[in-house]
């Protein structure tokens, strides 16, 4: 990796970033719901001025259309360096750092351009092959030891059931396919003049294609597929950097004409190490759009130089999935696709116009008091039953039921999701170990961080931290240059866990648990 510090140069004082703050590292956060690009200080605080945004649109299928977002990914690293020279006549960023919703796959042809939409994680429609492909597996006794060795289920969130789907019902346009990629890859490799890029393990992790043991294509996997490997990317940690940008982006942006542009991570991954869950000491959970439940553990089969290639590898709990961060870390937990979503789908629905007074009267109701179940799956279940056709079911309507009604038992059916999740992590975890809540979806929620303080039976600590994911990935690029990192940001807001209230909820749990059952099946 070239040396981003040799490239420093003198710049003059400004009133806003003094000389000492003027090397900055670029993140861009690709988010499912807006793109991100801000400059942070080496100590990995936030130039506030510096940050440009751009909301993005999702499709109802769960793809996104290739050519947007890699425009908006452009505006706003244009418009986050525009700022940054409206600050300070020049500055020195010594690295680029991505985080990228995860999964995102799409292909390119030979030259790099886009020829299929973005998938993600919310691509439903392979729902079929992933259960073909899972009931193939059990027959063959393998389903187990596969998602052991990919550290994820066989599901419609990864690229194994939907490229299935492709292959079967698209074929013409899999055939147009020279080499698949990540969206952050297909980004990086056009800005540098290149038809494809390397994919970093953590991304690859994220497909459900990647071998734990190896940090490799998982060939078994792969060669079930049908795809040749020679459309697959190389796959490298994040920390190896490309350095230079082809034309017109090095003259567009020539404060990155030399910057070291790290390999992009899962977003999971920023929002961790974002919030200072960076080990088991402290265990993330955030509720965005989403929702998510993750600890950061060492790979102990590379602690050892004679270990063998998976020797001593942590087990994937059961329901779970286990990414790398890098070859020497990794993330393991679960994630709902509704967290935030569910809440927002029902404040439209119900047509709510005092939302203060809404969350007031549900913050005034005993816990499981209003007579409900559900079951939160508005665009599907992941962690832990990764139940492919669950849908948001709710039960126990009567003309007693009112909009408090039903935004408290949302909240609790989320929290309750929670706790399955906690429940099979808590044996990975030393004691000690504490929970740390951030996300827009309860930065203002008290109501939400009690309640799920009372389900999970624990103290869960909101921290204070602004842009947690784009801040994880200035800390990995601080972590990749080899410099010291910042301290954990402090916690603002402690809601403690209510005894009589979490028993209350331990009897809503198995009251959800068996209508999950007769609804979906037992996991």
């Amino acid at each position: 990796m070239a040396d981003a510090n040799s490239q420093e140069t003198e710049i003059g004082a400004s009133p806003l970033l003094e000389s000492a703050e003027k090397e900055l590292i670029l993140a861009v956060d690709l988010g499912s719901s807006s793109v991100r690009a801000s400059a942070y200080r080496l100590d990995a605080t936030r130039v506030e001025e510096s940050t440009e945004f751009r909301n993005t649109e999702q499709s109802f299928d769960g793809t996104f259309d290739p050519q947007v977002l890699t425009e908006q990914t452009e505006q706003v690293v244009s418009g986050c360096l525009a700022r940054v020279r409206q600050l300070t006549g020049n500055a020195n960023f010594i690295a680029a750092a991505w985080t990228s919703f995860a999964m995102s796959w799409l292909g390119v042809d030979s030259t790099g351009i886009p020829v299929t939409p973005v998938y993600t994680y919310s691509d439903a429609r392979s729902g079929p092959y992933a259960d073909s492909l899972r009931q193939e597996l059990l027959h063959q006794g393998s389903l187990e030891e596969t998602w052991q060795r990919t550290g994820t289920p066989i599901h419609t969130a990864y690229a194994p059931a939907q490229l299935l789907r492709l292959t079967a019902e698209q074929a013409d346009l899999v055939r147009q396919v020279a080499r698949w990629q990540t969206l952050a890859a297909s980004i990086l490799a056009r800005w540098r003049g290149q038809s494809s890029s390397p994919v970093s393990n953590s991304e690859v992790g994220w497909t459900g294609m990647l071998n734990r043991h190896s940090l490799t294509w998982d060939e078994t996997l792969v060669a079930r597929l049908n795809i040749d490997s020679v459309q697959l990317p190389a796959i490298l940690d994040y920390t190896k950097s490309a350095v230079g940008l082809a034309e017109p982006w090095a003259s567009k942006w020539p404060e990155l004409a030399h910057t070291p542009f790290f390999l992009a991570v899962g977003d999971g991954v920023g929002a961790n190490l974002g919030s200072g869950c960076s080990d088991s000491s402290r265990i993330a959970l955030t509720i965005g759009t989403t929702g998510a439940m993750r600890v950061v553990l060492p790979n102990d089969s590379r602690r050892t130089e004679h270990a063998t290639a998976g020797a001593g590898l942590q087990p994937t709990p059961a329901g779970l999935w286990s990414y790398p961060i890098d070859s020497s870390r990794w993330l393991v937990g679960g994630s709902l696709t509704d967290g935030g979503s569910l809440f927002s789908w029902l404040h439209e629905t119900l047509a709510v116009e005092d939302t203060g007074a809404l969350l007031a009267a549900a913050a005034a109701l005993p816990p499981d008091a209003h007579g409900l179940t559900v079951l939160p799956f508005l665009r599907g279940e992941r962690a832990p039953g990764w139940a492919t056709e669950a849908a948001l079911t709710i039960s126990g309507i009567s003309p007693a039921t009112t909009a408090t009604h039903f935004v408290r038992a949302a909240f609790e059916a989320v929290a309750l999701r929670f706790r399955l999740i906690y429940d099979r992590l808590r044996p990975l975890l030393p004691p000690g170990t504490v929970i740390v809540a951030s996300g827009g979806a309860l930065q203002e929620n008290s109501l939400w961080r009690q309640i799920l303080a009372d389900v999970l039976q624990a103290p869960v600590h909101l921290i204070d931290v602004d842009e947690a994911t784009s801040r994880g990935a200035a800390i990995l690029a601080l972590q990749a240059l080899g410099l010291p990192l910042p301290p954990d940001p402090p916690t603002v807001h402690t809601a403690l866990p209510d005894r009589e209230a979490g028993a209350t909820y331990a009897l809503a749990l198995n009251r959800q648990q068996e209508l999950y059952d007769r609804v979906i099946g037992s996991t």
